[in-house]
C-alpha cells in the first residue's frame, strides 16, 4: 500500500512510503491487435471508451475456460483440473474508491466497468478487490463509509461485484479488507474483523471464485518482535471463516506477511498457519522493493509456501521499486507460477494504472471519476502487456 486517500497518508509517511514522483516510460508498447469481445463476457460490459491521442486500442484477450474452486497443493494453487492458478491482475477498488467516491451515492455500474475493462480489455484472470470503510464521520461528509458487518447495502454491493467478476469464465476475486475501522493501529485484526469475515464468508460461502484476504499490511516490528502475536490472530481469523463454511466447499484463505507493511514472509515457512488443519491457506506479500530483496521476500518463501503478490508498482523514494524492478518482479513472478496483482487500478491512488483526466473547470479533479477514460499510464501499459504474455 502507497498512498491512499487522506487518512492513510500519515501512515505511509511513517513508514517512509509517502512520496512517490512520476513513473518514467519504459517506452510504448508494441502495437496490439484488435479482437472481437469473448463470448463469456457479462451481457452488462460497457464498452471500452475510446484510446485517447489515436492510441491503438488494447487487445482482447480470449477468456479461458471456467476452472471451478481453487485449492492448495503444495507451494501452489490448483484449480479443479489439477492445473496451476498463477493468475495476473491488478487491485479494484470498491464503490468507496480511495475515498474518490464515498462522499456522493455508491456507483456499483461504476466499479462494474472498470472491472470489464480489466478483465475484458486488459485480460486480467485475476483481480483483488479492495473493501473500504470508514468510522462515523463527525461532520457527515461522506455519503457511504460503513463496513459490511454493518452495512446492507454495502454488502450487497461487494457481493454482486464479487459475482459480476466471476461470472466471468476463468477469473477469480481475492477479497480484501484493505481499510476498516475493526483494523488495530498496525493493522492487525481484533474481535470487529472476525465479525466482518463471518459475514462475508456466510454472504460468500458457495461462490467458487473468491479467495478471502484477510487484512491488508500488518506493520509488525521490522525485528520479528511481533510475528508470533500476528500469526495467533491470523491463525484465529482463519478458524472463525472455517467455522462458517462447515463441511461444505472451502474457499482459499489468504493471510499476509508479518511486518514491514506485510513485505516478510519467513516466519510462516516454520510456522505454518494450523487453523482448520493448514488446509487451502495462501500466503500474501507486497512487494514495492528493489529487486536486491526479491530473493527473501518472494524467491525463498515461494519454493515452500502457496504465496500470492498481492501489491506490486514503481515507488520514486529512497531506493525502492524503480518501473524497471516493478517490471523484474512481474516477470520473476510469472517465472515462479505466483499470481501477482500490480497496484492500482485507479488515477488517484499511486502507483495508479490509469492516467487521470484534467479536473474540469471550477474544480480540483475529476471527483469521482465515473465514465472516465480508462487510459493506462506507462505503469498501466508495462501492466497490460506482461497480462497478456501468456
Amino acid at each position: 500500500m502507497i498512498l491512499r486517500g487522506a487518512p492513510r497518508r500519515l501512515a505511509v509517511a511513517a513508514a517512509a512510503l509517502a512520496a512517490l514522483g512520476a513513473c518514467g516510460p519504459p517506452g510504448a508498447p508494441p502495437p496490439r491487435v484488435e479482437a472481437p469481445p469473448p463470448a463469456s463476457a457479462s451481457a452488462s460490459a460497457a464498452p471500452a471508451p475510446p484510446a485517447a491521442g489515436g492510441a491503438v486500442a488494447a487487445r482482447v484477450l480470449p477468456r479461458r475456460a471456467a476452472r471451478g474452486w481453487l485449492r492448495v497443493e503444495g507451494a501452489h494453487l490448483v484449480d479443479e483440473t489439477g492445473g496451476v492458478f498463477a493468475g495476473r491482475g491488478a487491485n479494484l477498488h470498491d464503490t468507496r474508491s480511495c475515498d474518490a467516491c464515498s462522499f456522493e451515492p455508491p456507483r456499483v455500474d461504476e466499479v462494474l466497468r472498470r472491472a470489464d475493462a480489466l478483465v475484458d480489455d486488459w485480460g486480467a484472470d485475476f483481480v483483488r478487490l479492495l473493501l473500504e470503510a470508514y468510522p462515523p464521520d463527525p461532520k457527515k461528509r461522506r455519503v457511504h463509509h460503513a463496513s459490511a458487518a454493518d452495512d446492507d447495502a454495502y454488502l450487497a454491493d461487494v457481493v454482486r461485484i464479487v459475482r459480476h467478476l466471476q461470472s466471468k469464465a476463468g477469473t477469480y476475486v481475492l477479497l480484501s479488507v484493505w481499510h476498516d475501522p475493526s483494523l488495530g493501529p498496525t493493522g492487525l485484526p481484533t474481535a470487529g474483523t472476525t465479525r466482518l469475515w463471518q459475514r462475508l464468508a456466510a454472504a460468500l460461502r458457495d461462490d467458487p471464485g473468491v479467495l478471502f484476504g484477510l487484512v491488508n499490511e500488518p506493520r509488525g516490528a521490522l525485528s520479528g518482535a511481533d510475528d508470533a502475536d500476528v500469526w495467533e490472530r491470523m491463525n484465529a481469523l482463519v478458524a472463525a471463516i472455517r467455522a462458517v463454511e462447515g463441511e461444505g466447499k472451502r474457499h482459499v484463505v489468504v493471510v499476509q506477511a508479518t511486518r514491514e507493511w506485510g513485505r516478510w514472509l519467513d516466519y510462516y515457512l516454520e510456522h505454518p498457519i494450523t487453523a482448520g488443519g493448514g488446509r487451502d491457506v495462501a500466503y500474501e506479500t507486497h512487494v514495492y522493493n528493489a529487486r536486491k530483496s526479491f530473493d527473501a521476500i518472494l524467491t525463498r518463501p515461494a519454493r515452500a509456501l502457496p504465496v500470492i503478490v498481492g501489491e506490486v508498482g514503481p515507488v520514486a523514494k529512497d531506493g525502492l521499486m524503480s518501473l524497471d524492478d516493478a517490471a523484474a518482479l512481474l516477470d520473476l513472478a510469472s517465472d515462479l507460477h505466483v499470481p501477482w496483482l500490480a497496484y492500482t487500478f485507479h488515477f488517484r491512488c499511486p502507483p495508479n494504472l490509469l492516467v487521470e483526466p484534467p479536473a474540469p473547470p471550477g474544480k480540483v479533479n475529476v471527483g469521482c471519476g465515473a465514465g472516465i477514460p480508462l487510459e493506462p499510464t506507462a505503469w498501466g501499459r508495462m501492466v497490460r502487456d506482461r497480462i497478456g504474455r501468456r
